[in-house]
């Protein structure tokens, strides 16, 4: 890939870093609340949506629930899983992530246009589908399937 996104990805986490510590709360943690705001779901799902080994996901996880901005509960319909949910509190402060978010893309894509946004966004979306079906075929065959 090209040395722009190197240097995209870098400002943008020290900004989100930066921006994110003021609550005390990682990247990942903060992508994983507001995930988690729209929809109750299981730590495997969560894994399976940022493409993240379940110990990492599980060593987030217990960090936000011992702050209490998140909970985990046994699912009804299958009592080894447990879903994850945002409590009062994660809830309250999803809208502070969220503004964040927001002014990273307004600081990126100033003098865009709405267009030109969809198009960036699609060519993003398409070059991750294609990393992670690589990285699965990798896992494949690193398994000697």
């Amino acid at each position: 890939m090209n040395r722009y996104t190197g240097i995209y990805r870098r400002c943008e986490l020290l900004y989100i870093r930066s921006e994110l510590d003021k609550y005390r709360i990682q990247p990942l943690e903060g992508k994983m609340l507001f995930f988690l705001s729209k929809n109750c779901c299981t730590q495997e799902e969560i894994g399976q949506h940022f493409n993240i080994d379940k110990g990492r996901i599980a060593r987030a996880l217990s960090e936000l629930e011992e702050r209490e901005l998140v909970c985990r509960k046994v699912n009804q319909q299958n009592k080894r899983q447990k879903l994850v949910s945002l409590t009062t509190e994660g809830e309250q402060i999803v809208s502070e992530i969220d503004a964040i978010f927001r002014r990273w893309d307004e600081i990126c894509y100033d003098g865009f246009s709405e267009e030109e946004r969809r198009l960036y966004q699609d060519f993003v979306k398409r070059i991750a589908d294609n990393v992670i079906e690589y990285r699965h075929r990798q896992g494949e065959d690193d398994d000697g399937q």
